[in-house]
C-alpha cells in the first residue's frame, strides 16, 4: 500500500490537471516528473494511481512501465495510448479516432528506400486491405480495428489477419480518415516528401529523434481534436513508470518536442489533453530552469527553482514558475519525500505482530523516513519479535509442564491446560506488546533469553540486506569507496577539502544528485549533505573497512579535525567541529575515553565565559557525532564505561589540539569545579547516545539529558533560564505520535 499522505497528495495534483471543468480545461499541461531514490516509493504510488484511474467512468489512461520494456519504440508507445483512448467507449460521450497516430505508424513500417509517391501508394493498400499489416504490429492492427468503428479487436494470428483486412476494407468511415485527415496533415508538416520522409527518418539512427517528435506530434492533435469536438470531463492520463529507462527518456525527449513545436506554430492549436506522470530515480536533463536537488548555484534572475516537494505542488505553481524556454517550460519536476512519523506509526499500526508504539521514533529516526527502509525494518521487527513470542511461549510451557512434573507428577508430554481448554497461548498480546511474556519464567530470564524489544535487540537489527534489489549501494557500484569515506564528513564539500575523495569533489556531487541521494546540509552555507539513511549505511561501512595506515573510521575523522584545525575562514567555532569528529572517535580504549575527557574540558572550559545560547549550540553540534559503539553492549554498560575519566596520560598526537582561545582554557576557580565538569561529562554521553536512534532508539536518555542541564543550572552566572528551557524541551518531546 502506498504511503497515504503521498497518495493523496498524488492525487490531488493530477486530478487538478485531469479536470475540465475546474481545472485546465483545455489549457496546456505540465509532464510531471515524480523524482525520488531507490525505494522511495515511486512505483508503489504510480500503481495505486493507475488503480484509481481504472474505476473513472471518464478517464483514458494508460500505465507503462519503461524497465519492463526499455527497448519499447516511441510509436509503440503512441499506439498504445491510442488503443487505450479510442476503446473507451461511453454513450454520454463523442467517440474518439486518432488516424494521424494510426497513419504515422503504418508509414514507420514501410521501406525507407520508397519514394513519395510509392510509399503513399503502399499505404492506400494497406489502409483498403489489399496488403495485410504485419505480424509484429499487433498494437497497430488493435487500434487499426478500432478505428474502423464497427470492426471488433480479434487476435492477430494466422488466417485471421485476412479476415480483420477485408471487414476493415469495406470501412468507408475508416478510409476517409486516414486517406484525407491523414495523409494531408502530413503532407503540411512534412512538405515535400510526406510520409516518406517520415519512414526514412525513422528507419535512420541520427533521424529517429525528428520521427519520434512528429508521431508525437500527430498524438497530440488527434488528442486535441477528439476532446474539442464534444464537452469531456477529464483529460487523457499517460503514467510512465522508471521514465529514466532509455525508451522513457525517447519518449518524454520526443513528447516535450512535440509540445513546444505545436505551441510554436503560426495559428491557435489548443491546449492538447495530455497529462503525463513519470517516475524517475535519477535526475533527468530538464534544461537550466530548475535546480536539482543538492545543488548550489547562483540562480540566473536571484531565484531559485529547486523541485517542489509533493505535498505544495500544483498546476498554478507550474504556470507561476515554470522555464521561459519553448521546451523547458513543459517541465514539472515534483519531489517524493521521506515518510513522516504519523505515517511511520500508522505502517506500524498496520504491521503484523507490530513493535510497540514507542518505537516509531526509532524507525523514523533510523531510517530518515524512506519508505522502503521503514517498511524492511518494521517487517524485521515483527517477525523477530513473532518468533520471540513463540520462543517465550514454548519456554513458558515447558517450564509449567517442568513444575507439574514435579509437583504433581505430570508427565512433560501430556498437554496443558491451555491446550485442553483450547485458549492460545498467545492470548496476552498486550503483555506481548510491552516486550514480556506473561508465561516466561524466571529459570528463562535467568538463562539470559530476552522475551521483548530491548535496546541491544533493536540495535541489531539488519538495516537494509546488500542483495536486496533496492539496496542504495546499487547505485553506486565503482564508487563507494569514495562515499563510504566522505560519510564521515557532514557535507561533501568538507570531505573533498580533507582529501577523503580521490576524484573531484564536483563528479561525487554529480553523481549523488543524479541518483537523487542529496540533500542540504546542516548550517547557513546548507552545502550538499548525503541522504541520511544513506549516509548511515555507508557509516556502518566505514566502520568494516581498514587501510594500511589503520582503520578508515579514524583515518576519516582525523582528516577533518585536521581541516578544521588549519582552516582559519571557518567561523568562530571550528572547535567545536574539531570535538565533533573528536567525539566520533571516542571509544573504550583508554586513548578513546581520552578523547571524550578532551571534548568535555572544551564544552567545561567554555561554560559561564560565552553565551549560554551558543553553548547550547556548540553542545548539540558537538554531541550530533557518529559513533561506532559496539552494539554487542547494552547502552547502561557503554555508559558506566564511557563515564569513569581515563588514566592519566596523553591520547595519540592527532588528537591533541590545544585550545586557541584563552575561554577554552580551564580556570581554577571555575564555579562548580570537579563537580561540574562530572555533570557536563554526563550530559554529553547521554545527548551523544539519544542523538543516535541505534544507541538509544526507545529515547532512554532524554529525561538524563533534561535533569542534567538543569544541575548545570545551578553553576551558571548568566543564561539559567535558556538552560532550564532548553531542558524542559526534552521532557516535552513526544517519542511517538
Amino acid at each position: 500500500m502506498a504511503n497515504s499522505e503521498l497518495a493523496a497528495a498524488c492525487g490531488r495534483l493530477i486530478n487538478e490537471c485531469l479536470d475540465r471543468e475546474d481545472g485546465p480545461g483545455g489549457g496546456e499541461l505540465p509532464v510531471i516528473m515524480l523524482f525520488g531514490p531507490r525505494g522511495s516509493g515511486k512505483t508503489t504510488l504510480l500503481k495505486e494511481v493507475a488503480e484509481n484511474a481504472a474505476t473513472s467512468f471518464s478517464l483514458p489512461f494508460v500505465h507503462i512501465d519503461c524497465a519492463e520494456h526499455p527497448d519499447i519504440k516511441v510509436g509503440e508507445i503512441t499506439a498504445q495510448i491510442a488503443r487505450r483512448v479510442m476503446g473507451h467507449r461511453w454513450r454520454q460521450f463523442a467517440p474518439v479516432k486518432l488516424p494521424r497516430v494510426v497513419l504515422g505508424n503504418l508509414a514507420l513500417s514501410l521501406d525507407p528506400g520508397l519514394r513519395q509517391e510509392e510509399a503513399e501508394q503502399e499505404l492506400y493498400e494497406l489502409i483498403r486491405g489489399r496488403r495485410g499489416i504485419p505480424d509484429s504490429a499487433r498494437t497497430l492492427q488493435e487500434i487499426f480495428n478500432l478505428l474502423g468503428g464497427s470492426v471488433p479487436v480479434l487476435p492477430v494470428a494466422g488466417p485471421l489477419i485476412a479476415t480483420v483486412i477485408d471487414r476493415i476494407a469495406r470501412g468507408q468511415r475508416l478510409v476517409d480518415l486516414l486517406e484525407h485527415k491523414g495523409m494531408a496533415w502530413y503532407r503540411d508538416r512534412l512538405d515535400p516528401g510526406g510520409l516518406a520522409d517520415l519512414a526514412r527518418s525513422g528507419a535512420a539512427e541520427d533521424g529517429a529523434p525528428a520521427a519520434a517528435q512528429i508521431i508525437c506530434e500527430a498524438l497530440l492533435e488527434d488528442l486535441r481534436e477528439g476532446w474539442s469536438r464534444k464537452w469531456r470531463p477529464r483529460n487523457c492520463l499517460v503514467l510512465l513508470d522508471n521514465s529514466d529507462s532509455p525508451s522513457g527518456r525517447e519518449f518524454l525527449r520526443a513528447l516535450v518536442a512535440a509540445k513546444a513545436h505545436r505551441a510554436a506554430a503560426p495559428g491557435p492549436t489548443g491546449g492538447d489533453p495530455l497529462l503525463v506522470v513519470a517516475t524517475s530515480r535519477s535526475w533527468q536533463d530538464l534544461g537550466h530552469h530548475w535546480d536539482r536537488p543538492g545543488t548550489l548555484k547562483p540562480p540566473e534572475d536571484g531565484v531559485a527553482r529547486h523541485p517542489r516537494r509533493l505535498r505544495q505542488a500544483g498546476h498554478g505553481d507550474w504556470l507561476a514558475n515554470r522555464a521561459n524556454g519553448r521546451r523547458d517550460r513543459w517541465w514539472y519536476p515534483v519531489l517524493l519525500p521521506g515518510l513522516s512519523r504519523t505515517e511511520v506509526t500508522r505502517m506500524r499500526g498496520a504491521t503484523r505482530g507490530r513493535p510497540g508504539r514507542a518505537h516509531t521514533g526509532f524507525v523514523h529516526a533510523l531510517t530518515g523516513g524512506h519508505p522502503l527502509a521503514v517498511t524492511h525494518l518494521l517487517e524485521a521487527m515483527a517477525a523477530r519479535e513473532r518468533g520471540e513470542r513463540r520462543d517465550s511461549a514454548r519456554t513458558g510451557r515447558e517450564a509449567r509442564a517442568s513444575a507439574a512434573v514435579r509437583e504433581h507428577g505430570r508427565d512433560p508430554h501430556e498437554s496443558t491446560d491451555a491446550h485442553e481448554h483450547g485458549r492460545d497461548p498467545h492470548e496476552n498480546a498486550d503483555a506481548h506488546e510491552h516486550g514480556r511474556d506473561p508465561h516466561a519464567s524466571t529459570d528463562a530470564r535467568g538463562h539470559g533469553r530476552d522475551t521483548g524489544w530491548t535496546e541491544q535487540g533493536l540495535r541489531g537489527l539488519p538495516a537494509l540486506d546488500r542483495a536486496h534489489a533496492q539496496h542504495p549501494f546499487r547505485d553506486f557500484p565503482h564508487d563507494l569507496e569514495d562515499l563510504v569515506a566522505c560519510s564521515a564528513a557532514t557535507n561533501l564539500a568538507d570531505a573533498d577539502d580533507a582529501g577523503l575523495l580521490s576524484r573531484p569533489w564536483r563528479s561525487a556531487v554529480d553523481e549523488l544528485g543524479d541518483q537523487m541521494w542529496l540533500v542540504p546540509g546542516p548550517g547557513q552555507e546548507r552545502e550538499p549533505a548525503i541522504h541520511p539513511w544513506l549516509r548511515r549505511l555507508l557509516l556502518r561501512e566505514l566502520e568494516r573497512r581498514h587501510r594500511r595506515d589503520g582503520p578508515l573510521w579514524d583515518i576519516a575523522h582525523q582528516r577533518l579535525e585536521a581541516l578544521y584545525t588549519s582552516r582559519e575562514d571557518l567561523p568562530r567555532d571550528r572547535l567545536s567541529m574539531v570535538m565533533h569528529h573528536r567525539l566520533a572517535r571516542v571509544d573504550l580504549t583508554a586513548a578513546g575515553r581520552r578523547h571524550l575527557r578532551e571534548v568535555v574540558a572544551l564544552l567545561d572550559g567554555r561554560f559561564n565565559r560565552i553565551d549560554m545560547a551558543a553553548w547550547i549550540r556548540q553542545y548539540n553540534w558537538i554531541t550530533s557525532a557518529p559513533n561506532r559503539l559496539p552494539v554487542t553492549m547494552s547502552p547502561d554498560d557503554l555508559y558506566g564505561r564511557l563515564i569513569q575519566e581515563p588514566q592519566d596520560g596523553r591520547g595519540d598526537p592527532a588528537g591533541q589540539e590545544p585550545p586557541d582561545d584563552p575561554r577554552d582554557r580551564p580556570s581554577p576557580d571555575r564555579t562548580g569545579g570537579a563537580e561540574r565538569l562530572a555533570v557536563v561529562r554526563s550530559v554529553v554521553v547521554d545527548r551523544w547516545f539519544l542523538s543516535d536512534p541505534g544507541v538509544d532508539p526507545l529515547y532512554g536518555r532524554r529525561r538524563s539529558v533534561a535533569d542534567g542541564l538543569r544541575l548545570l543550572a545551578r553553576y551558571a552566572t548568566s543564561g539559567r533560564t535558556i538552560l532550564m528551557n532548553e531542558a524542559h524541551r526534552y521532557d516535552r518531546e513526544d517519542d511517538d505520535e
